[in-house]
């Protein structure tokens, strides 16, 4: 029997697309995070008597003291959660319910599916690349005036997909709209751990009374399958973890208890997980700069930190067509910016070995140009 029903339109085809078409080409530029790394920097294998105790027994009071100690903040104001796609869910079913949201645009789709599923008043906040791709807050003010009730903004930073970082005082401006709004500022945080300092690292529910941090084990560390993410709260909104407590318990419960274990041995052994992103940094960032910076044709912001860049591609308007005539006849995957909700860009990254990245942006290079001349030559005259 086949119940027939209507079926909504997929909030989130991205990821649909990330796990199935990003990776299949040999030249696989389209990833934001590090590979998985050598599973002994994590210590022994887990015995199964280890996984199969109760999170709560210790298991999850280990890993929140842990992120607390990360972030410089008491284990009150940290919880645990099934990687930050969790924690934003959960955020957003707690508090976005009758609100105004302003989310970030070019963006990653949650951040724009979330609010128009769960908020009364889905706004879109414009970043632009003429002011660095920084959210303006004079423009947050103006899409904030006139809500009858609270006004929550919900970003990333570092920014997915151009890798622009708001400052702590850029971060301070934003915050005080929502705090006149009685609003958060919730920030997904998951590219910040590419920070080579971690003084210069700049988290949402640090600089703000109003603001919520979201990170995971994912893009640095290369640890996604794990699932394993967290929610640390400002201040002045400490006192919200208990009802996300309760709304976690409807959705997941907990956290695996291996899952956990995993990611508290990750963090104290932080140095080492991290050094793969420290010779990318060395060795990948100066190619992917240099191909930004001198490439005829592209135009992008190089990131401070990170292993993605979102150059726009002039003379190329579909860049969904381009990126599928790229991987067929070139053997490279980059993201399209119509993912985004902005096209005419794409996103590419370096964290591949070397010579994986040089041959690929030299394949890039050739598809782009080829591109733009077969496009060219089917053009109407006139």
């Amino acid at each position: 029997m086949r119940i027939d029903a209507p079926v909504p339109p997929a909030l989130f085809p991205y990821m649909t697309w990330a796990q199935t078409e990003s990776f299949r080409s040999p030249y696989s530029l389209s990833q934001s995070g590090m590979p998985m790394p050598d599973a002994s920097l994590l210590g022994p294998a887990l015995e199964p008597g280890e996984c199969l105790p109760w999170p709560c027994a210790g298991a999850m009071q280990a890993l929140e003291a842990r992120v607390a100690r990360w972030h410089g903040v008491e284990a009150e104001r940290v919880l645990a959660v099934p990687g930050a796609s969790a924690g934003m869910h959960l955020v957003a079913d707690t508090l976005f319910r009758g609100a105004r949201v302003l989310y970030e645009t070019p963006r990653y789709e949650p951040l724009e599916a979330l609010p128009r599923l769960f908020a009364a008043e889905p706004r879109a906040l414009p970043r632009r690349p003429e002011a660095g791709w920084l959210p303006d807050p004079d423009e947050a003010r103006r899409l904030a005036a006139g809500a009858n009730g609270a006004v929550h903004l919900f970003l990333t930073t570092p920014h997915n997909p151009t890798g622009s970082v708001v400052d702590t005082a850029g971060l301070q401006a934003l915050g005080g709209i929502a705090a006149e709004q009685g609003g958060v500022v919730a920030c997904c945080e998951v590219y910040m751990d590419f920070c080579p300092d971690p003084k210069d690292r700049v988290h949402a529910a640090n600089a703000l009374p109003n603001g919520i941090t979201i990170g995971s084990m994912t893009k640095a560390w290369g640890l996604g399958p794990l699932r394993v993410g967290w929610i640390v709260l400002g201040e002045a909104v400490a006192h919200l973890r208990p009802l996300l407590v309760d709304r976690a318990h409807l959705s997941w419960v907990d956290p695996p208890t291996a899952s956990l274990l995993l990611a508290d041995r990750a963090l104290e052994r932080a140095e080492a997980l991290l050094q793969p992103v420290r010779q990318v940094e060395v060795q990948c960032r100066p190619l992917l700069d240099a191909w930004l910076r001198e490439t005829p044709g592209v135009e992008a912001l190089v990131p401070p930190m990170g292993i993605y860049a979102f150059p726009r591609l002039e003379g190329v308007p579909d860049t969904r067509a381009f990126a599928q005539w790229l991987a067929e006849t070139r053997g490279v995957d980059v993201v399209a910016g119509e993912h985004f909700g902005f096209p005419g860009a794409i996103r590419v990254g370096c964290g591949v070995p070397e010579e994986t990245l040089r041959t690929g942006l030299e394949r890039l290079d050739e598809g782009l140009l080829a591109f733009r001349a077969e496009r060219s030559n089917e053009a109407p005259p006139g």
